[in-house]
């Protein structure tokens, strides 16, 4: 008997993911949160997603690979900038 591979039981894999997405040209990071895939792309890569085919394509893709849902997260000023001074503190218990 063989011991089951350790990792995300559902079969998700956000790297395999995001490989797959940017042989559709669309290089991105990404981030699996549960079921949800939730895209970053580069913002040379933005215009490739305006294409009703290409995001139907990513949806497919993410979906083969356990996926149920797509968010795509629009490069801005503040994504990987590293400065967190305009963002709202949080309450700690």
């Amino acid at each position: 008997m063989t011991q089951p591979e350790r990792g995300d039981p559902t079969g998700r894999n956000a790297e395999a993911l995001a490989t797959a997405i940017a042989e559709l040209g669309v290089p991105c990071s990404l981030e699996a949160r549960g079921g949800l895939a939730v895209v970053m792309p580069v913002l040379e890569s933005v215009a490739a997603l305006r294409a009703p085919e290409t995001r139907r394509a990513v949806l497919s893709l993410a979906r083969e690979h356990g996926f149920t849902h797509v968010a795509i997260e629009l490069p801005s000023e503040r994504r990987g900038a590293g400065s967190r001074e305009n963002d709202a503190t949080l309450l700690r218990d």
